[in-house]
């Protein structure tokens, strides 16, 4: 892969199938004419499933379709890995690819655990991978350069505090079948290392990285209902070994304190589900969402009270690249265009990943009970 490279960079994905995760946000970068990717290869769980997921996605009849990783590892026209399954299968998905030293992206969790994900850091080391990254794309989200530049700015002055509240859709009443794995807290998938911690990451790339933190983790529904999309219900009380509430307080290296409260669920009718606020010196921000899955929805809206003058201003996010797009969308098109680009500055890689991984162990650890 050389950036600025007029050749398209050939990618071949691990789990692509129609209505799932990539198809759904993904390909509409993809398949876009401008797009500096090009998609060579799939591998689904079967040659067949691959060979119908590139008919019915409508991929170039030239893609080559596998039903084992280690094809795709072995693919010498590959230049860059792809895994978009669900968490527990990214270590076996990635392992071989990582080992011939192919570049990778992978969805976030990198991996299970911790242990997985140091091991996936550490085959890529030892195998000289040039790029490694995963998928913690809120970085790229418009908030995230709209909150730093009006900080910069000092429009509301030295930030003392943020206050996140915010419901995961996840860890509710039900959860759907094609992900009741996020009731099994040894997949590694659950409302702490998936919502929370987007959230949390996008947060803190807006203010910076804690210093010392305190968690309190609690599963008050141990058995739920697991249901199919048309709401058919396929077991009752399944047990539930998987937080539903994350509540974290801490304080950042700038020396402002934090408060996160994520809880599993739908929203209040009616109700934003994320209420974000900044509170500094001179003024306070205030964001509203859908949800904490910010880099999938975006935001609402973004106001400010200024002490001063006492006007309350609605901001203006900052456009950026693929405005039109959604920020389902957008937000991965432009991990891509920055791995195209060889530019790193926003980029998640594995050594970051491992960090985060740090801070899902310690928040586990200081919550045995659960």
């Amino acid at each position: 892969m050389k950036p600025g490279s007029m050749k398209p960079i050939r990618i071949g994905i691990i789990g692509l199938s129609p209505g799932a995760w990539a198809a759904n946000a993904h390909l509409p970068y993809l398949q876009r004419p401008d797009s500096k990717f090009e998609i060579v290869a799939v591998c689904n769980s079967s040659v067949e499933s691959a060979v119908k997921s590139a008919k019915d996605l409508n991929l170039p009849g030239g893609v080559r379709t596998y039903g084992n990783v280690q094809d795709i590892a072995d693919d010498k026209d590959i230049d860059l890995v792809v895994c978009a399954t669900r968490v527990d299968r990214h270590y076996n998905c990635i392992f071989p690819s990582l080992q011939a030293g192919k570049n990778v992206l992978v969805e976030w969790p990198l991996g299970g655990s911790l242990e997985e994900a140091r091991e996936l850091l550490n085959v890529a080391k030892e195998n000289n991978v040039e790029l490694a990254v995963v998928g913690l794309q809120g970085r790229f989200e418009a908030i995230v350069e709209t909150l730093k530049e009006v900080l910069k700015e000092g429009r509301i002055g030295k930030v003392l505090s943020t206050t996140i509240i915010s419901q995961g859709l996840i860890a509710g009443q039900t959860e759907l079948h094609s992900q009741s794995y996020l009731i099994d807290r040894e997949s590694g998938g659950s409302l702490l290392s998936i919502p929370a911690l987007h959230l949390l990451d996008t947060v803190q790339a807006v203010l910076g990285e804690f210093s010392s933190f305190q968690s309190l983790l609690s599963n008050q529904r141990r058995a739920v209902k697991i249901v199919k999309a048309d709401g058919s219900v396929v077991k009752e009380n399944a047990v539930k070994t998987t937080p539903d509430h994350v509540m974290i307080q801490g304080t950042l290296n700038s020396g402002a304190v934090l408060s996160a409260t994520i809880r599993g669920g739908a929203p209040f009718k009616g109700s934003p589900g994320l209420e974000w606020s900044i509170y500094g010196e001179k003024g306070e921000i205030k964001i509203a969402g859908p949800s904490a899955f910010i880099e999938i929805v975006g935001t609402s809206s973004v106001q400010l009270h200024d002490f001063a003058t006492d006007e309350i201003v609605e901001l203006k996010l900052k456009n950026g690249t693929f405005a039109e797009m959604y920020p389902i969308n957008r937000n991965l098109a432009r991990v891509y265009e920055a791995i195209a680009a060889g530019d790193k500055s926003l980029l998640c890689d594995f050594e970051g990943a491992v960090k985060r991984h740090h801070f899902i162990e310690e928040v586990y650890n200081q919550n045995s009970q659960v």
